[in-house]
């Protein structure tokens, strides 16, 4: 370690110090940058979780902050329950219509039909737009997916997370639009791979290995004959299985040489599948997927991407089920950008399961003398016995 590096307990971090990372760089405890100064209270919530053991600081840097009081969350966790039930209905409305056209476009690609990109550019802008409004509504529905149409929703969230990444980054509208039309289309090559391999309830064989990682080309193949097709949407998706070290399919690109639309629907691409329910897996929690994906930050993902993919994300985004320290079950509306781990949430359920009356609260403002209140943990809610379709409805 070099001697302008220190290794600390989170409990001794304060605002001033310049973080440089956090974890012991084991596989339960990965390394992970954060290479910033932490300027308040608030950033140590921020961008360092609960369970975090110890922080490595810069010895050399450090803020002098005048000091200031803690700012907490204007905007109240009704307002949230109240935006995001008036926002619900455009979005399931897009959300169905992207529904319908997935649907559609697998089937044509199936029977040998050409797809019809119009209607995907309708689709696309239908997002952006709605993201714009209010991102909660569309990030709360992905959440609130059912297994048995996988295939479907796998495209339109994938879609969704990296128009989200896009947006952020600052893609002008044009850009942001083909960025979105690569991520619908990413997975069109499995529309000319078998049903047996495609939907196959078990691991696959070597072999079928083999047949299923010729998807990225054979969706080249589908969309190069499609008429004004863009360069940039058929790199998407042919290099959303590239890896930032060199390690993907097909062509084993590295670094820059992948096309950022491909890096970033990579990202999209693994987040949906490991949150996502299978005939053969469980779905793993929002905030243990970005866990495992840490550990592939900078071989498998682009760092700088994934980070602000992280962020955009939180750890409990919109839609996700909780239980808090009181043992309450709770839907999260929305994050709190200066406190990530106490959302926003509507309290649903006893610690029993037993339907409550609801309550809107701002996790960061709630309890003792407005201390705040953490997640437990984050669960399925599919394993406690209730229906997505049931918790979608509790917001409206």
């Amino acid at each position: 370690m070099a001697d302008n590096v220190k290794a600390i307990k989170k409990k001794d971090v304060k605002p001033g110090m310049y973080i440089r990372g956090y974890g012991k760089g084991s596989f339960l405890d990965p390394q992970v940058e954060v290479g910033r100064f932490i300027e308040s209270f608030e950033d140590i919530e921020k961008y360092l979780p609960d369970d975090t053991e110890q922080v490595e600081i810069l010895t050399d840097k450090f803020l002098d902050l005048p000091g200031k009081k803690e700012v907490k969350s204007k905007r109240t966790a009704d307002t949230a329950a109240r935006d995001l039930a008036e926002a619900l209905p455009a979005a399931r409305k897009v959300h169905d219509e992207a529904m319908c056209y997935v649907k559609k476009m697998i089937s044509d690609i199936r029977t040998g039909k050409s797809i019809e990109v119009a209607a995907a550019e309708s689709i696309v802008d239908q997002i952006i737009e709605n993201v714009s409004v209010n991102k909660s509504a569309l990030l709360t529905l992905s959440f609130l997916k059912n297994y048995d149409e996988y295939t479907y929703t796998h495209c339109i969230n994938v879609n969704l997370y990296s128009v989200l990444l896009g947006k952020d980054i600052g893609l002008d509208r044009a850009t942001l639009q083909q960025l979105g039309i690569a991520a619908l289309f990413h997975d069109v090559g499995k529309g000319r791979i078998s049903n047996k391999v495609l939907n196959k309830p078990g691991k696959l064989t070597d072999d079928e290995y083999e047949i299923m990682k010729t998807h990225s080309l054979l969706g080249l193949k589908v969309l190069s004959s499609v008429k004004g097709m863009r360069k940039e949407v058929l790199r998407g998706v042919v290099e959303h299985h590239e890896r930032f070290n060199g390690t993907g399919y097909p062509r084993s690109l590295e670094g820059e040489g992948i096309h950022p639309f491909g890096r970033m629907i990579a990202i999209s691409d693994v987040y949906d599948a490991l949150t996502s329910v299978r005939v053969y897996k469980k779905a793993m929690t929002a905030s243990k997927t970005l866990s495992l994906m840490y550990k592939w930050k900078g071989t498998d993902f682009d760092p700088a991407y994934f980070n602000r993919f992280v962020m955009i994300m939180g750890i409990y985004p919109p839609g996700t089920f909780v239980q808090l320290e009181d043992k309450r079950f709770a839907l999260v509306l929305e994050t709190n950008d200066d406190a990530p781990q106490k959302p926003k949430v509507k309290v649903l359920f006893d610690k029993k399961m037993r339907p409550v009356r609801s309550e809107c609260i701002d996790l960061n403002s709630y309890g003792m003398e407005g201390q705040g209140m953490k997640v437990l943990c984050q669960t399925d809610p599919s394993e406690l016995g209730i229906d997505m379709k049931r918790l979608a409805g509790f917001l409206t």
